[in-house]
């Protein structure tokens, strides 16, 4: 029996979504958003659970070496997703998704070609483009879902995609096993990345067959504007008030400048003004500061939580490190939209005081949790606390797109695109800390928890309409 098409709205996009439905347009291209982002993220990170035991003996590398990969891996990423923000605007999600994940397959697939440092690193900084698959995963879901829903929609495919993260820990280590057994020796690790080429291809290929850009159902492009105008009031609206917030449904998820599907692109000249308007606002900086320390912390944990097992706690192999490690990314099935449903539970009964609690109070404890892992010397306990704090810390990343919303002086998608560059800026910056304290990574963590706890104590000086955590504005 056919599923009972989804409720739309004027714009022809769904106000609301069935999980377990695959159902075309709308359910179709929310399960294409974020399985193409999946495999992305699972392929972006595929290196990582292999580096330290075979890639890095392998090719002569020293710890600083696969550092600097890291480090490449991440910063390019930064790059790659400002364009392809441009790129999504022009040739529609769809398009941009199949794209990135067959030009980034192309790296992943010559690694075993790299014979030294140098080769890693510039190898890896292209492979980063594959990160960039986020744009159009947001870009994909804001196109087909309304705005009482396209916050939710939006946290859970960049929670389930983020999930590559975890999997790739799980994935490669056993992949590699299993090629090894067949002989090829130290040909197995060159082997092994063909599988993660493969996926990206084959997704390209299903992504690109059976998804649409947009609904069929679209508005006259006046009509759009007003829509687009409309969109803007969440924005304006009171703030303290719990109605406004319960009729304003806002855990907006977007990290990039293009995550509006609008009909009327907005000129260079406008965007840069939206830009600048946005970095002058000290709320936009104390969250992007905040992303740093949620989303840049999770970057920075899913390059360095499999080298870091095996060189703390004695026992530990590749497989072994790859099945604990998988745990951190794999918590995000839950953890990143969970963080926003804690916000918009707050906020109905506090208004935009309980977001920022809610913000102030994950990154607390995402912070206490990180300082106290550092000082784990027994393996249980130190997977115990790991489960803890990348809740926090996923839960946080879903909390700060709560905010965001409220704050966007200089447009959503400025705002929406500055705060997402906050966390990948920040993963890059971490791994430069990680590098340099690449003998003593315990001292990592700890510096990484003590940026955190002074970005949840930010949240004090944060101001959202004139609304302070502990007062309101004279």
């Amino acid at each position: 029996m056919p599923s009972k098409p989804l409720p739309t709205d004027a714009t022809g996009k769904a106000t609301a979504i069935r999980i377990h439905s695959l159902a075309a347009p709308h359910m179709r291209n929310f399960h294409l958003s974020w399985l193409g982002f999946f495999i992305a993220f699972t392929s972006w990170f595929a290196l990582s659970p292999l580096l330290k035991s075979t890639i890095g003996p392998a090719l002569g590398l020293t710890e600083s070496d696969i550092a600097s990969s890291d480090i490449a891996n991440v910063g390019s990423t930064v790059i790659f997703r400002l364009v392809v923000g441009f790129v999504t605007d022009r040739v529609g999600p769809r398009k941009a998704m199949a794209a990135i994940l067959v030009a980034g397959s192309i790296p992943l697939a010559l690694t075993g070609l790299v014979k030294n440092a140098g080769g890693l690193i510039a190898i890896r900084a292209a492979i980063g483009l594959l990160g960039a698959t986020f744009v159009p995963c947001q870009y994909w879901t804001t196109a087909f879902f309304s705005r009482n829903i396209v916050g939710t929609s939006n946290a859970i495919v960049g929670g389930w995609g983020n999930m590559g993260g975890g999997a790739t820990y799980l994935l490669m280590p056993h992949v590699y096993n299993a090629i090894l057994k067949t002989g090829l020796g130290a040909n197995a690790w060159k082997v092994t990345l063909i599988v993660p080429t493969a996926l990206c291809l084959l997704t390209a290929f299903i992504c690109f067959t059976f998804g649409t850009d947009q609904p069929e159902q679209t508005l006259p492009i006046a009509a759009t504007s007003d829509t687009d105008s409309d969109a803007e009031e969440i924005v304006v609206a009171d703030p303290t008030s719990p109605k406004s917030e319960e009729t304003n449904k806002k855990s907006i998820e977007a990290h990039t400048l293009s995550v509006t599907a609008t009909t009327i692109p907005a000129t260079p000249e406008s965007k840069t003004r939206a830009i600048l308007r946005s970095l002058a606002t000290p709320t936009i900086l104390i969250l992007m500061l905040q992303y740093a320390c949620s989303f840049g912390v999770e970057l920075a944990v899913d390059s360095q939580i499999g080298h870091y097992l095996q060189k703390t706690f004695s026992g530990i192999d590749q497989t072994m490190a790859g099945n604990l490690g998988s745990i951190f990314g794999l918590m995000n099935f839950f953890a990143r939209a969970t963080g926003g449903v804690f916000s918009d539970l707050a906020s109905k009964k506090y208004g935009i005081k309980g977001r920022i609690a809610v913000q102030a109070s994950l990154l607390l404890c995402n912070g206490i949790c990180l300082m106290v892992f550092s000082y784990m010397n027994a393996l249980p306990s130190a997977i115990a606390v790991m489960i803890f704090f990348s809740f926090f810390c996923e839960a946080a990343c879903g909390s700060t797109f709560g905010i965001v919303p409220y704050v966007a002086e200089g447009g959503m998608g400025a705002a929406s695109g500055l705060v997402g560059a906050g966390g990948t800026i920040g993963g890059f910056v971490f791994n430069i800390i990680f590098k340099a304290l690449v003998h003593t990574p315990r001292i990592g963590f700890r510096v990484m928890a003590g940026t955190v706890l002074v970005s949840a104590v930010c949240s004090v000086g944060m101001s959202v309409k004139g609304v302070y955590l502990l007062g309101r504005r004279k």
